[in-house]
């Protein structure tokens, strides 16, 4: 063979190298993200009640909070984005109640599984399907059972499971830090907090804590972005107050049951010491329960989701009674002013039919920020439907009710949601 042909076979397996080098670094980084980094043995293999393959990386494990002496134990459940993995943003879900499972709203809105009903059962147990909704079809979701004592977390010592605001948040700041040490991969993704009803309290409060930590030089910086919240608990006042006029203006309530609470409560319908008042808010609430125990409560649902047996961590409870919760943070808006001041974008939405957490309470909480509407009160729309209403403040604010849901507004309008949340993490400053 000729020097010139030689040298021309020699250049043409030089290219070939490159591109193969090439084609293996990008198969490497995307393996990073799909997991490789992640710690060892957390991969799930199988979720309970659902047959089939995974449509992503799913993970699953403990991370352990709190000091020496009082150690506390978060379960957590890592869904990978089933869209970009590497650019997604990652969603961490802070479940309300204030002490109940992340696994209801993964389940029954937001997660990559649904349970097709009470009805239909495989292996003594709820059968799951895939979601078409799923958060995870534009974004990374952790889910993570917080307080220790909630779901499968546990706690060494009977002492942690009286806890609050204050030291919840402590412990979800110290699992964050913990949980992008072990998945680092995805500490340059944007991030985001999300959550309904009681993590309302909990969600402003742990991303000031963050913004604070990510201040301190040195440290671990996390890529937050902002938080959405659905019908949340944000102002006591605000939102028990709320109750008694929304009720009358949805025909809950009879007009003579209304007026009568007018009479008597002149305006307060929470926290009234006057006994006529607290006669007729007695006729006015109800309660429901809902438990997911069956699916949650096995060794093989356990084993399958790498969590603890029943000995360690305790029966499977949808919000169990074991943890003594107390409320001390009362008012959430000067956490939304300090953060918002700064940019970091915030979407609010809201069932209309809630009466937990009216959105009338949630607009009047809204306005006691004092900020400029730059869209006014308008319709949005899904499929050429009208999906609900909104209105975008300035400072990355963005206002949205769903037209016909209830307290979890994804329980009841999966779509409209799913919608409504992707146009927003995707960037839209309107819906």
């Amino acid at each position: 063979m000729s020097r010139p042909r030689i040298l021309a076979s020699v250049e043409a397996g030089v290219r070939l190298l490159r591109v193969a080098a090439a084609a293996a670094a990008v198969l490497l980084c995307l393996s990073v993200h799909l997991g490789r980094a992640a710690p060892l043995g957390a991969e799930v293999a199988e979720f309970p009640g659902f047959e089939g393959n995974l449509p992503s990386k799913h993970y699953a494990g403990y991370i352990t909070v709190g000091h020496e002496q009082q150690k506390r134990h978060l379960y957590y459940y890592l869904a990978i984005s089933e869209r970009n993995p590497s650019l997604d943003p990652v969603v961490i879900w802070i479940n309300g109640g204030p002490a109940c499972s992340g696994f209801s709203a993964f389940l029954h809105s937001i997660g990559p599984f649904k349970m097709e009903g009470s009805q239909v059962h495989i292996n003594d147990g709820p059968r799951v399907t895939l979601n078409p909704y799923s958060w995870t079809k534009m974004a990374s979701l952790i889910l993570v059972d917080s307080p220790a004592g909630v779901g499968y977390s546990y706690a060494d010592t009977e002492d942690d499971y009286t806890t609050n605001d204050t030291s919840r948040v402590v412990d979800l700041y110290d699992f964050l830090s913990k949980w992008f040490a072990e998945y680092s991969e995805f500490l340059s993704n944007p991030f985001y907090i999300a959550g309904c009803s009681y993590s309302g309290v909990i969600v402003p409060v742990l991303a000031q804590e963050i913004l604070k930590r990510n201040e301190e030089s040195g440290g671990m910086k996390i890529n937050f972005k902002g938080y959405s919240l659905c019908n949340p608990a944000i102002d006591v006042d605000i939102e028990n107050n709320a109750h008694v006029p929304y009720a009358f203006r949805m025909g809950l309530i009879s007009d003579e049951l209304f007026q009568s609470l007018v009479a008597t409560c002149n305006g307060k319908y929470w926290n009234n010491s006057n006994p006529s008042c607290q006669g007729n808010m007695e006729q006015f609430y109800m309660d429901q329960e809902l438990a997911l125990e069956k699916l949650f409560d096995t060794d093989l649902g356990r084993e399958k989701l790498h969590a603890k047996k029943v000995e360690v961590s305790g029966s499977w409870k949808r919000c169990p009674k074991r943890v003594l919760y107390t409320r001390d943070i009362l008012t959430l808006i000067e956490y939304h002013l300090n953060i918002t001041s700064k940019g970091y974008r915030v979407f609010v939405y809201s069932g209309d039919h809630s009466l937990l957490v009216p959105f009338t309470a949630t607009m009047e909480w809204l306005k006691k920020l004092n900020y400029n509407e730059i869209e006014k009160w308008h319709p949005w729309f899904v499929e050429n439907q009208i999906a609900g209403y909104s209105i975008r403040y300035e400072n990355n604010i963005l206002f949205a009710t769903i037209k016909g849901a209830g307290h979890v507004p994804s329980d009841y309008l999966p779509l409209e949601v799913f919608v409504a949340y992707q146009r927003w993490i995707d960037g839209a400053a309107s819906l």
